[in-house]
């Protein structure tokens, strides 16, 4: 019997992500899976599934010698570290510009308590919503707002590390605006394009979506040298060059349990067994 060891720093996976509608589908093909924080000794691979955007060392456990770790390598996502539409407070860009936090997801899987003070960024539970988040000092609940200049950021956004600030560059379809989405698993993959009115594509805006096929090299460049196995990375088309969002090592799932290109992606797992 096949055993695949996810370490997903709790006592057990959460089923809204992408790795748990895998593991049942490894578990068709008779590849049973197993989570906690640690791993288990007998595992003939094993996946690094800690929904933070830096691990420490405690963060990750030591896996049984000679197994491969999925996303082993993977240990920091930071938005600092990958970003090439970042501005300072004295850059010449005198285009529209997009804060944002550094950490994914908004910050929301640390939560403060794992965050240095200096990087504190106020709960949305004692949000004064009826104020600007220019002037409440804090960005509005899970949303990335869009000024028409480097002049309009508030100044406590680049006093606070917690922040970043970049050009804001979307892709365009007429009125809509357009994300794209890379989904992989070693060497199997999948990806969309979703259409919105806002520049946040999520589903209260979506209009429309679709599937894409081409892989653009740059991003599979990026997932060699970011050390990634197992993640998606969300991008935009410029003059026909992908700009890269955001990369995440823990996706979730919101679709249709029975897609087969789940069924597809999880085939992936072949290649770090023994």
């Amino acid at each position: 019997m096949t055993l695949i060891s996810i370490a997903c720093g709790q006592q057990a996976l959460p089923n809204f992500y992408v790795l748990h509608h895998l593991t049942k589908r490894w578990e068709a093909r008779g590849i049973v899976s197993t989570s906690g924080p640690v791993y288990d000794p007998g595992a003939d691979a094993c996946v690094l599934h800690v929904d933070k955007t830096r691990l420490n060392d405690a963060d990750a456990p030591t896996p049984p010698a000679g197994r491969a770790v999925i996303n082993g390598a993977v240990r920091d996502i930071s938005k600092s570290l990958y970003s090439t539409l970042r501005l300072s407070r004295d850059g010449d860009w005198d285009g529209p510009v997009i804060v944002k936090t550094d950490l994914n997801h908004f910050g929301l899987p640390e939560g403060l308590a794992c965050l240095p003070p200096e990087h504190h960024m106020p709960s949305p539970r004692v949000r004064l919503t009826a104020r600007p988040w220019q002037l409440a000092g804090q960005l509005p609940d899970r949303h990335y707002p869009v000024v028409p200049s480097i002049r309009d950021v508030p100044g406590w956004v680049w006093r606070n590390p917690a922040y970043i600030v970049e050009r804001f560059m979307p892709e365009r379809d007429g009125d809509l605006y357009c994300i794209r989405g890379w989904m992989f698993l070693g060497s199997f993959s999948y990806g969309w394009r979703l259409l919105g009115t806002d520049h946040m594509v999520k589903a209260g805006n979506l209009v429309r979506h679709e599937f894409i096929d081409d892989v653009p090299d740059e991003l599979i460049d990026l997932k060699q040298r970011a050390g990634f196995d197992f993640g998606k990375f969300d991008y935009v088309m410029h003059e026909g060059k992908p700009i890269v969002l955001d990369l995440n090592k823990t996706p979730a799932y919101a679709g249709d349990p029975d897609s087969p290109r789940l069924t597809h992606l999880s085939r992936g797992i072949e290649e770090f067994l023994p």
